[in-house]
């Protein structure tokens, strides 16, 4: 706890510090031609994303969620040999085969969405 002496002794500094002035910072304005910053896609060839293959979704109750245990099943919206949603960072990329290579399973693309296709190209997607 401060005593009233240590108090009054930071008050007494404070007092004499340096004042404090309100700044005033001019408005800024892109320059020319920056309305569209191109950046060559080679510079962010070493980004990672995070991939997503999604074969299907459902909505289930709480309760239900809550009597789930091993060897228990939950039905997706898809039925089976139907192609999964590739999401790239949550949002969606493309559709595709699952596959199994080696060990691992795999995606194999079959189309690519529009919007995505676009930008690669140029466009804005829109």
């Amino acid at each position: 706890m401060i005593t009233e002496e240590e108090l009054q002794n930071l008050i007494n500094r404070m007092e004499g510090g340096p004042a404090v002035k309100r700044v005033s910072f001019p408005s800024l304005t892109p320059g020319a031609g920056t309305d569209r910053m191109k950046v060559p896609l080679e510079y962010l060839g070493d980004v990672p994303i995070v991939v997503t293959v999604e074969l299907g979704r459902t909505t289930i109750k709480i309760r239900d969620i809550l009597q789930l245990s091993a060897g228990s099943v939950v039905e997706l919206d898809r039925p089976a040999g139907d192609t999964a949603d590739v999401l790239v960072n949550d949002q969606p990329f493309a559709r595709g085969e699952v596959i199994i290579l080696g060990a691992n399973f795999g995606v194999r693309i079959e189309s690519i969405y529009d919007a995505f296709q676009q930008r690669a190209a140029g466009g804005d997607g829109h």
